[in-house]
């Protein structure tokens, strides 16, 4: 998960919000129009656990994708069309994020804190989910989550405040970001970029792909951050 710096609001939305009141009163050609943007912010990754939104090796489909709130219709309906809390994210991200919300204190956010609670202390209830849209003063997303790159865990950064903390660990649980399946596609798209570079003798040529992986947009781009500068700590002074 990164942060993605969002662009102004598109004109269209103002012409959407006077003629619908709510987001099921929208159709197919106008949701597609909002997840067209979507994508010129976000590349084709989800913005939660960065694969791709479709699979590549078949025809697109609508459904491989989505259009998510990050604050859910259920709680925040007055910002059923507000720019900033349309997220660009997969379908299995998007069903499992659900209506779920830390505070909100229904039964699974009630449930999921105890858990949580019990398997470690650091943990307090969450006071939100971190948003993968940049905003001013609050700490990138990147820099939440620390991974393992021999096995394509994610965790909690240990760098973090108890409520910093707090928040990655229940992002990681509500939308499943450790599951096996992440853990082999981050391991897979490692293995990708180690075998184009032995491909190529040019160190030049190395750094640049490496810096290309790197691209917000790419496909687990957070995880291969965190394996080149473990591997290659001066390419840290070159990064933002």
């Amino acid at each position: 998960m990164h942060s993605v710096p969002r662009s102004a609001e598109p004109d269209f939305l103002a012409d959407f919000r006077a003629a619908k009141s709510q987001w099921d009163d929208m159709d197919g050609p106008e949701r597609q129009r909002i997840r067209t943007e979507l994508i010129r912010d976000f590349g084709e990754v989800c913005a939660y656990c960065e694969q791709l939104c479709y699979r590549p090796s078949r025809a697109r489909k609508p459904n491989d994708e989505s259009i998510e709130h990050f604050r859910p219709l259920s709680l925040f309906p007055e910002l059923w069309l507000d720019w900033l809390n349309l997220i660009y994210a997969c379908r299995m991200c998007n069903q499992n994020k659900g209506g779920k919300w830390p505070g909100s204190r229904d039964n699974y956010d009630e449930v999921s804190n105890r858990i949580l609670s019990s398997e470690d202390s650091r943990y307090s209830p969450a006071p939100g989910y971190i948003n993968p849209s940049q905003t001013a003063g609050q700490r990138a997303a990147q820099g939440f989550f620390d991974f393992d790159t021999n096995t394509g865990r994610i965790a909690p950064s240990e760098r973090l405040t108890t409520d910093e903390w707090s928040m990655a660990r229940r992002m990681i649980w509500d939308l499943d970001l450790d599951s096996n399946y992440l853990r082999n596609l981050r391991m897979e798209q490692l293995d990708w970029l180690l075998e184009r570079l032995n491909t190529v003798d040019d160190f030049d040529e190395k750094v640049n792909m490496m810096f290309r992986f790197m691209l917000p947009k790419i496909p687990f781009s957070t995880f291969i951050r965190a394996y080149v500068t473990s591997r290659f700590p001066l390419i840290n002074q070159f990064l933002q």
